[in-house]
């Protein structure tokens, strides 16, 4: 109720009272018996009641503040929040020289996608290629994968190694509703996490290969000579291409990923 009704109650009260007095038919003063009054009574100023002590006063509860949570960037224009959240766990530099500039949640997922496949397509790599081309050289009569390509890897496996995996984790999950999103759009089923999983136990399965790895050149491209490289799927065929000690690092980084994404 309002602070004001108790006033308009009194108000309504003392009308109604005059109405009554002023409308109601008089007497004459000589029929009028004489008044008895009451016996007089000394005044009491009355006494206020007590105050309770400020600590026992009981207030109601403040009013907890609402926490609007972060919004999200729009997918086909989240490339700068994305990079952004990505150089505090690479670092600026490293993602310049690494990553490409634009729809970089689109590409990561596609990219996924792909490695469990025979390759994956440049366009859709969010990663930018080695500088150096492939080398192969020849032994005993045949085409071997030169040990110098190792190198060509060096960057990207120190990148992976002294990243930020906490950083990274958390922009990860951040930005999850876009992976989502642009898993969907990309004709994905289901959660992307879990595909993102199901990647990661197919590259933690490639085997160790310590070399020499024999090539074959039926066409325009090497192939492995051993059938069994051959039909490894795309990740796990880069895996062996950066030689044994970087996949190892890569796999253990793999590994630790692989434990946080479980629920």
């Amino acid at each position: 109720m309002k602070k004001s009704a108790p006033f308009i109650l009194l108000t309504i009260l003392f009308a109604a009272a005059a109405w009554y007095f002023f409308t109601k038919e008089s007497k004459k003063i000589d029929e009028l018996p004489p008044p008895e009054l009451p016996p007089a009574q000394a005044y009491t100023e009355p006494q206020p009641e007590p105050v309770p002590p400020a600590e026992n006063v009981s207030r109601p509860p403040a009013p907890a503040l609402e926490v609007l949570p972060d919004l999200l960037p729009v997918l086909a224009e989240s490339d700068p929040e994305v990079r952004e959240a990505l150089a505090q766990a690479v670092g600026p530099n490293a993602l310049a020289e690494y990553l490409v500039r634009d729809q970089v949640v689109s590409r990561f997922v596609a990219m996924v996608d792909s490695l469990t496949s025979r390759q994956v397509p440049s366009l859709i790599n969010p990663v930018k290629p080695p500088a150096d081309k492939f080398i192969a050289e020849s032994e005993d009569g045949s085409t071997v994968m030169s040990t110098k390509n190792f190198a060509r890897y060096n960057g990207y496996v120190a990148l992976i190694q002294n990243m930020d995996a906490d950083a990274l984790l958390a922009a990860y999950q951040r930005y999850y509703p876009l992976f989502q999103q642009a898993w969907e759009e990309n004709g994905g089923e289901g959660s992307f996490d879990e595909r993102l999983g199901e990647v990661i136990d197919n590259l933690l399965k490639t085997p160790d290969v310590p070399g020499p790895v024999y090539l074959t050149k039926p066409e325009a491209v090497y192939l492995f000579a051993d059938p069994e490289l051959e039909s490894m799927t795309a990740g796990q065929k880069i895996l062996v291409r950066m030689g044994s000690a970087n996949a190892s690092v890569v796999k253990e980084k793999l590994a630790e990923l692989r434990a946080a994404l479980n629920p």
